[in-house]
């Protein structure tokens, strides 16, 4: 009479072998898988922060010239001490106050194309269109934005870099 315990050998080398290979497979795979979202993901939260930024840059701009009484372009421009101004410099969106108070609307990780980038004003609207490209993505799009202005209506259609503006007060009850 032989034991039955002494019978059973366990795993033989080939069984472990091909659970080691199976196993391996499934692993690459489920890396492939997690790696590829989660880059997707990185890639996401990067735009989204960058846009995000962007539209805030533009909203500041909308805020400078939503009620401007007087409204210039230009492409090239000296400019005066008493007079609002802005302007794509340096990859970014300046302002220049009448004050001498200067802000600098710079977005991370975009850089604005200079050449392509400009304003253009027609009757009461004015429009932005920008164009930029991410530095690390290696990716371009444009922005084109149109804003309307309360206090101000052109019968010329403008178009230029520059803008220079003189404001007033607006209404502020909504």
């Amino acid at each position: 009479m032989k034991n039955k315990l002494l019978e059973n050998r366990g795993l033989t080398l080939v069984e472990l072998l091909i659970t080691v290979a199976i196993l391996g497979i499934m692993i690459s795979f489920m890396f492939t898988f997690f790696h590829f979202n989660y880059d997707t993901f990185f890639r996401s939260a990067t735009k989204y922060t960058t846009q995000t930024n962007l539209n805030e840059a533009i909203r500041i701009v909308e805020e400078e010239l939503r009620f401007a009484d007087r409204i210039s372009i230009y492409d090239e421009k000296e400019f005066e001490n008493n007079k609002n101004y802005i302007y794509i410099k340096d990859s970014g969106i300046k302002i220049k106050k009448a004050n001498n108070e200067r802000i600098n609307l710079n977005i991370d990780d975009i850089v604005i194309n200079v050449e392509e980038s400009c304003f253009k004003l027609n009757k009461n609207l004015i429009t932005m269109d920008i164009k930029v490209e991410y530095k690390s993505h290696d990716e371009e799009f444009r922005i084109k934005y149109t804003m309307e202005l309360l206090n101000f209506n052109s019968d010329n259609d403008l178009q230029g870099s520059i803008i220079e503006y003189s404001e007033i007060k607006g209404d502020d009850t909504y």
